[in-house]
């Protein structure tokens, strides 16, 4: 990785929103194939700050990038995948706020498609079930 997308993804992971703008603001590809394949915005929506994701969003940052492999794998796919994956292993409440944003750009599923209301309480049921389980 170029020096500075090492400095960015050092502001992911340390939740630096002010460099995490700076760096955006400055002009930096935020659709390169940085990891594995996956694009800088799948590594902000794993360290789950909104902010953060949405500053990426609002710079460019397409959230309909299609991963390559591996970390199509690794992953998945699209952005909101990984949203919807890690709503449901981590923390809901932490990352919900994180799906409704994506599918606020136009984000869409491998599918082509948002959830509904209706699937989006299905889902949170079982996951706050899972959570309990795992805690």
């Amino acid at each position: 990785m170029d020096d500075v997308y090492d400095q960015l993804v050092k502001a992911v992971v340390n939740g630096d929103r002010d460099a995490v703008r700076r760096i955006v603001e400055a002009g930096i590809d935020l659709n390169a194939r940085v990891d594995q394949g996956a694009s800088l915005l799948f590594g902000a929506i794993l360290y789950g700050d909104e902010e953060i994701v949405r500053i990426m969003l609002e710079h460019g940052a397409d959230p309909n990038f299609v991963a390559e492999e591996p970390a199509a794998t690794l992953y998945t796919e699209k952005p909101l995948d990984l949203a919807y994956q890690t709503r449901f292993l981590l923390d809901w409440d932490r990352y919900d706020p994180i799906v409704k944003l994506l599918e606020s750009f136009g984000a869409t599923d491998i599918e082509g498609q948002v959830e509904s209301e209706s699937s989006r309480e299905i889902r949170r049921a079982r996951a706050r079930e899972y959570q309990r389980k795992e805690s």
